[in-house]
């Protein structure tokens, strides 16, 4: 088995193996309890653990629990470090871990929690993002609340792409185009708001990207987060032509 070589290997597995409760007959899933070695992807909201992801184009149905943790975690040092537990990043990330192991069945082993082992996060993670609903079939799945310190939600990338398809890539609030004002390197960069509290729904449901989100500027997607819930980017706009 070769080791992955970038973190993009590694965050694609993860992905892999956020599905294993739908393959429960799989080992992947029978170890879900034994598992120590947690690596958590900011951008995705998705935990998993180092024997997983550190192979290359690890799959639920080829994982069979070969390899040692010795090498996966020592080449994703290159990426990620461990939190240490006396932070308020820990204490988010092990109460979703814990929530993600116990809706499948499963606690969370204890040498993940006595320093054995850990929960890892990438190199420079930033344990304060303003963005909780940031979104990095003709219905799009979606649900699975994730936290790092603030609420993070999985979400279907195809969903994105859909809303900007409609939408376009300038702010719905202000206008504002990143590709207009910086050329090449700002074509195509837009957050994407998403209109409903998930948090509050509590269970997967269909999102339609043309009624539940928005392409919104930074600026205006930490100005809609100012409040709680948040403000609608209609509400904005009249606020800014007011202003």
């Amino acid at each position: 088995m070769e080791l992955v070589e970038t973190f993009k290997e590694a965050e694609e597995n993860s992905v892999r193996f956020f599905d294993v409760g739908s393959f429960a007959s799989s080992a992947a899933f029978s170890r879900l309890g034994q598992f120590y070695h947690w690596y958590y992807f900011p951008d995705t909201g998705v935990f998993a653990p180092s024997k997983f992801i550190g192979y290359k184009n690890t799959s639920l149905e080829s994982y069979a629990g070969e390899g040692t943790g010795t090498d996966t975690q020592g080449v994703l040092s290159r990426w990620f470090h461990k939190l240490d537990r006396n932070t308020p990043m820990y204490s988010g990330l092990e109460s979703k871990l814990s929530n993600f192991l116990n809706e499948h069945g499963f606690s969370l082993s204890k040498k993940t929690i006595d320093g054995t082992g850990g929960i890892y996060v990438p190199i420079g993670t930033n344990a304060t993002t303003r963005f909780p609903d940031e979104i990095t079939d003709e219905s799009y799945s979606e649900g699975s609340v994730k936290s790092v310190v603030v609420n993070a939600y999985e979400r279907n990338p195809k969903a994105r792409d859909a809303c900007l398809a409609h939408y376009g890539n300038s702010c719905y609030v202000c206008g504002f185009n990143f590709g207009d004002v910086y050329g090449d390197i700002g074509n195509g960069f837009i957050h994407v708001h998403h209109l409903k509290e998930i948090s509050s729904i509590g269970r997967e449901y269909k999102v339609d990207p043309i009624k539940d989100l928005r392409p919104l500027c930074p600026n205006c997607h930490a100005m809609v987060h100012t409040q709680k819930p948040a403000i609608s980017p209609e509400e904005l706009k009249r606020r800014l032509a007011r202003a």
